[in-house]
């Protein structure tokens, strides 16, 4: 079965925190500031495989599978999230929720 958008959005958020944690450079990870991750598609306005990705007041729509960036920004974040939607499994979670997307947007 697949994952929802949320489970997704959970994961991508543990996934974040675990890159910041990992990095020296960096003290304290602010937590909070990944509770409102959110993750979707919108077949009716954007006809190519993407997901939207909006972490805090930061959104971007990303192309796939390249997770190219296509319009907004996540800032310090972009990279990390550009890494995780590489990721194999992601890519097969993604791409199952773009087929339920466009059967629903026609």
């Amino acid at each position: 079965m697949a994952k929802s958008f949320h489970e997704l959005g959970q994961n991508l958020k543990n996934y974040i925190i675990d890159c910041h944690s990992n990095y020296k450079g960096l003290k304290n990870v602010s937590v909070e500031r990944y509770n409102n991750l959110q993750l979707r598609m919108d077949a009716e306005v954007y006809q190519t495989y993407h997901v939207i990705i909006r972490i805090g007041i930061s959104e971007a729509v990303m192309i796939l599978p390249e997770a190219l960036i296509f319009t907004g920004t996540l800032g310090m974040d972009e990279k990390y999230v550009q890494r995780w939607l590489q990721l194999p499994t992601v890519q097969q979670e993604l791409s199952s929720l773009w087929t339920t997307a466009k059967l629903y947007s026609a």
